[in-house]
C-alpha cells in the first residue's frame, strides 16, 4: 500500500527525538500533503492505532491522545472546537467511523463506536455507541435484572 500517513507521523516523531526538527517538519509536512492530512507530531498515539484508507483526510490537533487498538476512519477531524479550549482523548479499542467529528476536550471511553459522519461535542462513556448531529447514544442500556 506504500507510506501511510501514521508512517510519516512516526517518521517525524523518531526524527524530533533525535532532535532533527527542520528534518522532522519536512516529514510530517510531505506525509500532510500526499494524504491531504494533518496528524500533528505533538499528538500521543499508541503505536497499535490504526487509520482507515492509509489516513486519507484524517486531522488529528496537536494535544490529542489516542489509546491502543483504536481505529480511525478516513476523513475523521479530532481537534479542539471554536472558542473552548481542550482536545479529545480517545480510550482504548475505540472505532471511529468515517467522516466523524470529535471537537473540544471531550473523553471517548474504552471501547466505545462513533458513528460515520457523527458529531461529537460532549464525552462518550465506555462501550457506548454513538451517532448522528448532535452524537445521541444509539445503545439500549438495559439494567441487569436480579433472580
Amino acid at each position: 500500500m506504500g507510506p501511510t500517513a501514521l508512517s510519516f507521523y512516526w517518521a517525524a516523531k523518531r526524527l524530533q527525538a533525535l532532535k532533527v526538527p527542520r528534518l522532522a517538519g519536512v516529514v510530517s509536512a510531505v506525509g500532510n500533503r500526499l494524504h491531504n492530512s494533518h496528524v500533528d507530531t505533538r499528538a500521543a498515539l499508541h503505536p497499535s492505532v490504526e487509520l482507515g484508507y492509509g489516513g486519507i483526510g484524517v486531522i488529528i490537533a496537536p494535544g490529542v491522545e489516542i489509546g491502543e487498538n483504536s481505529f480511525i476512519s478516513q476523513n475523521v477531524s479530532l481537534e479542539g472546537a471554536p472558542g473552548i479550549a481542550g482536545v479529545p482523548r480517545v480510550g482504548r479499542d475505540v472505532y471511529i467511523g468515517v467522516g466523524a467529528q470529535v471537537l473540544g476536550p471531550v473523553t471517548v471511553g474504552d471501547g466505545a463506536k462513533i458513528g460515520a459522519n457523527a458529531l461529537v461535542m460532549e464525552d462518550v462513556p465506555p462501550g457506548a455507541v454513538v451517532a448522528g448531529i448532535p452524537a445521541r447514544d444509539l445503545k439500549k442500556h438495559i439494567p441487569p435484572t436480579g433472580t
